[in-house]
């Protein structure tokens, strides 16, 4: 298979976002798209390597393979915040001794009030 026009504009669509976006979001984003050819898509790049996914209360988030990031997520608006650092070497190194772990890759997801909707609950 190859990278066909419909694909080339999902993957732009997801690289260019700084936090996962469904399948929903990103055809409301490509409103010449239909939702089909997004799932098509996201599947084909997902298979092929160049997305990473996560599932979390009933959808299925997408995200560029090629960025390591963390992400946080507000239990009261459902944003999601990107988190470029990543302090999990010391962790990694720990679980790999503990318990005989290889390690490859790790994806954290945290969860709480954002600033926002902290300041409204205070």
């Amino acid at each position: 298979m190859r990278m066909t026009k419909n694909r080339e504009q999902v993957y732009k669509e997801i690289i260019n976002s700084s936090v996962p976006l469904t399948a929903y979001e990103v055809s409301e984003r490509l409103k010449d798209m239909s939702l089909t050819t997004v799932y098509r898509a996201l599947e084909y790049l997902h298979q092929s390597g160049y997305l990473k996914r996560f599932s979390l209360d009933n959808y299925t988030y997408y995200y560029s393979s090629s960025v390591h990031r963390h992400f946080f997520r507000c239990v009261k608006c459902g944003r999601l915040f990107p988190i470029d650092e990543c302090h999990m070497d010391e962790y990694e190194n720990y679980l790999s001794g503990r318990f005989k772990f290889k390690i490859q890759e790790h994806f954290v997801l945290f969860s709480g009030l954002c600033e926002e909707c902290y300041k409204k609950e205070v």
